[in-house]
């Protein structure tokens, strides 16, 4: 559990992100982030303007080995689909993983996150932070910049 000395960017560490940007109707895949030495990792997914008729899936998918050959979504892990019909955009979603929630017993101790933009564009971004590590703190690498 962080302490009060700890610094945010020790303790919360960004990995796999999808920067800001007006995807197309495809899959974008975030990289995949090993969880051997964290115990959570939360995705955070930033939607901004939805054009006409598009949808936006978000789904955490995990793997045995970070090469994508095993895998798998990760059951309860996968947003209610936003439409530009049902007026969504705008929209700051959360997504939460802990480690016990992966196939530990098959091996499998990688995510990621998959948002799928269909029919038409979406301005969106997607942030994992891997959080509570092992053996804290942990570097303050993936962050361009800390002021503290």
């Amino acid at each position: 559990m962080p302490g009060y000395t700890e610094r945010f960017t020790e303790v919360n560490q960004p990995t796999g992100e999808l920067y800001p940007a007006l995807k197309a109707a495809t899959t974008h895949n975030g990289a995949w982030i090993p969880m051997s030495n964290h115990q959570r990792v939360v995705f955070l997914i930033m939607v901004g303007a939805m054009t006409s008729l598009s949808t936006l899936d978000f789904m955490v998918q995990q793997d045995d080995d970070g090469d994508g050959v095993s895998a798998k979504a990760i059951t309860g892990k996968a947003i209610t689909q936003l439409t530009e019909a049902g007026g969504d955009g705008n929209d700051l979603l959360a997504v939460e993983v802990r480690t016990e929630e992966l196939d530990v017993s098959g091996g499998f101790e990688y995510v990621r996150g998959v948002l799928t933009v269909g029919t038409d564009t979406v301005y969106c971004a997607m942030l994992p932070l891997r959080f509570i590590p092992n053996y804290p703190p942990v570097a303050t690498t993936g962050w361009t910049e800390i002021i503290d």
